[in-house]
C-alpha cells in the first residue's frame, strides 16, 4: 500500500515538473521569437543569435529560473 502511494506521488510530481518545463519553454518561445528552444528531460535549451544580450537586458529572463525552485 505504501509503495503504491509513493509510486503515485512520484508520478504526480514528475507530471507537474514536465508541465512546468513545457510552460517555461512556451513562454521563452513567445518572448524570444526567433530562438531555437529544445526540451531535454528536465532542461530547457535556448539557442540563437543575441540570446545573451537579450538575457542581460530583460529582467524577466534573468530571473526566470527563480520561479522554478
Amino acid at each position: 500500500m505504501n509503495a503504491r502511494i509513493l509510486r503515485r506521488s512520484e508520478e504526480i510530481a514528475r507530471s507537474a515538473q514536465q508541465r512546468r518545463i513545457r510552460e517555461v519553454a512556451a513562454y521563452l518561445g513567445v518572448v524570444l521569437g526567433s530562438a531555437s528552444i529544445e526540451v531535454e528531460e528536465a532542461r530547457v535549451l535556448v539557442r540563437g543569435r543575441g540570446i545573451v544580450k537579450r538575457w542581460l537586458i530583460d529582467p524577466s529572463l534573468r530571473f526566470l529560473s527563480g520561479g522554478l525552485k
